[in-house]
């Protein structure tokens, strides 16, 4: 308690200097939370939705990356399709329970890219069991599911009215053409929560697809996957790769590691220049003191006491600067959301501060404490007592 008094205190005393550590660590710890809040939300969104998914097997063209989230991915953008002649192939495999061919577009609508994906009204509740219905019903053919929060971004309501008021708040789809809207559909917070599901026939006569973007199967027995991936290569099905479960959420793991890497490299600039700003607040505030701590040497306090007062006081200013840094990586978090909706034209916000990056503030803030602390505690410990009393 001596310590951290006295650490106060001098804080207090030097409160010019004190501040422009604090808004070192403030701008370094705000800037951090900010930009790895963007990695967070897609790593939480992806997460919400590839959970829901019961799907044990993925058939995808070579050139789609494993990535549920329409334009911050290359799904639903690649040219290529895996043609529909294969489905009932793949289907008639043994131990293949079902299949479900996928098709993914892009509508733009008054807000973003709105993501589509075609699936037949059976393959539904199978396929993406976390999916439920909040109100309405399934779609049938001509029909569309529309996720709440697309639903409450585009002021939209499920129902058939065509009456002046209501036919624009009941009716979504691109350009002239206006789907009824079935019912909305809810996963969770989801990515699914930002998609508009329509009935895989009418997604194929539309877009006059002979081919679809991904295959779904899911198998019999679970501890058979391997056999039925097999299986599934040997119909040597051109231009595909075939990935299980456990292959699609690595791969879509590693995008999101790639995203979180490049933010954090770009925020350690900052955190580079509040330890930069920490340590030299710290050899000043020692050099000053040295005669203080000369003193309390010679009326017999330790070293262990001196130096935990110079590290205390070092982890005290970083530690508020990184509590006030949370409040302005929350601002800075809401920003960056905003302009990367409107840049990519997306339908969902993209970016959360999780709980978990909350703890990773506030350790980053304690260790830019430490760090900044370690060259003036190596200094106060060698300096002896006759040296410190004589400093200049």
């Amino acid at each position: 308690m001596i310590a951290l008094t006295l650490a106060f205190r001098n804080v207090l005393r030097r409160r010019e200097r004190s501040l422009l550590t604090l808004v070192g660590v403030l701008l370094a710890v705000g800037a951090f939370v900010a930009m790895v809040s963007l990695a967070e939300g897609l790593y939480r969104r992806v997460s919400l939705e590839l959970d829901g998914r019961a799907v044990d097997i993925y058939v995808v063209p070579r050139t789609a990356a494993p990535l549920p989230t329409g334009p911050v991915g290359t799904v639903g953008l690649t040219t290529d399709t895996v043609a529909l002649t294969w489905i009932e192939k793949i289907a008639a495999l043994k131990n293949v329970r079902r299949v479900a061919p996928i098709t993914r577009d892009q509508w733009t609508s008054e807000h973003g890219t709105v993501m589509v994906v075609g699936i037949e009204p059976t393959s539904l509740r199978e396929f993406l069991p976390s999916l439920e219905i909040v109100e309405g019903r399934v779609f049938e053919a001509g029909q569309i599911l529309v996720g709440v929060g697309l639903a409450a971004s585009e002021g939209l309501t499920p129902g058939s009215s065509q009456s002046a008021d209501t036919g624009l708040k009941n009716r979504f789809g691109p350009g002239e053409t206006r789907y009824p809207i079935s019912g909305l559909v809810s996963s969770g917070s989801g990515f699914q929560d930002y998609f508009v599901y329509l009935p895989l026939a009418t997604a194929l006569e539309t877009n006059a697809r002979k081919g679809v973007q991904e295959v779904w199967v899911k198998v019999e027995d679970p501890h058979r996957v391997a056999e039925v991936v097999q299986a599934i290569k040997s119909l040597g099905i051109p231009d595909v790769k075939v990935m299980t479960r456990k292959d699609y959420l690595g791969a879509a793991s590693d995008y999101i590691e790639y995203a979180w890497l490049l933010q954090f490299a770009i925020s350690a600039i900052g955190v580079l220049i509040a330890i930069t700003a920490a340590m030299n607040t710290m050899l000043m505030s020692t050099y000053e003191r040295m005669r203080e701590f000369g003193t309390l040497r010679a009326i017999g306090a330790p070293r262990g006491t001196v130096v935990t007062m110079v590290v205390t006081e070092s982890v005290l200013l970083s530690l508020l600067g990184g509590i006030l840094g949370l409040a302005f990586g929350w601002i800075g978090s809401v920003l960056l959301d905003r302009a990367m909706v409107t840049l990519l034209q997306l339908s969902f916000p993209l970016a959360a501060i999780t709980p978990g990056l909350i703890v990773q503030a506030i350790l980053l803030s304690l260790f830019v404490g430490l760090v900044g602390a370690a060259i003036p505690s190596v200094l106060v410990w060698r300096v002896d007592i006759v040296r410190g009393l004589r400093w200049n």
